[in-house]
């Protein structure tokens, strides 16, 4: 009895390792700029998984990229009326809710005026919590975002 239960349990494992390709699989996916003329934020930066999307023009999509699976937010940085990305015009945004995809999914998340936070939104923008827009301060330290208890103070943020 033992030696079969053993003989199962050893098929099993065997079964689980050979099934697993140890990367977790993939999944495909590309950011849409959906913000259009108001507002006119162009993605300077767009990372979502630990994987860079680059710069995405308003109304472009980036390239398809592979992540890992997963459940993370899209998190940004995003020039008011510039096209040139200069810091000044620069906020650190993310998507609203965290995006999610699975293995073998194709998927283009879009970014718009309705799914986007920032630190220092208009009326109907939620604001972003202090976790995304750290990450986005630890990705993104050549911009000089200030701090979060100071984030209305950043140059965009006064105009």
């Amino acid at each position: 009895m033992v030696v079969k239960r053993l003989w199962w349990v050893g098929i099993g494992l065997a079964f689980a390792l050979g099934c697993d390709s140890g990367d977790g699989g993939s999944a495909t996916v590309s950011v849409k700029n959906d913000f259009g003329a108001m507002p006119p934020w162009t993605i300077c930066h767009a990372n979502y998984l630990d994987v860079e999307f680059g710069k995405i023009a308003i109304g472009a999509t980036s390239g398809p990229q592979k992540v890992q699976p997963g459940l993370d937010y899209v998190l940004m940085v995003a020039a008011w009326n510039d096209p040139d990305c200069t810091p000044a015009h620069c906020l650190p945004i993310a998507t609203r809710t965290e995006e999610e995809v699975v293995d073998g999914q194709t998927r283009t998340i879009t970014v718009a005026m309705a799914n986007h936070q920032g630190p220092c939104p208009p009326e109907g923008v939620a604001p972003i919590p202090q976790a995304q827009y750290e990450r986005i301060l630890q990705l993104y330290p050549e911009y000089g975002f200030t701090p979060y208890a100071d984030r209305a103070q950043n140059p965009k943020c006064a105009q």
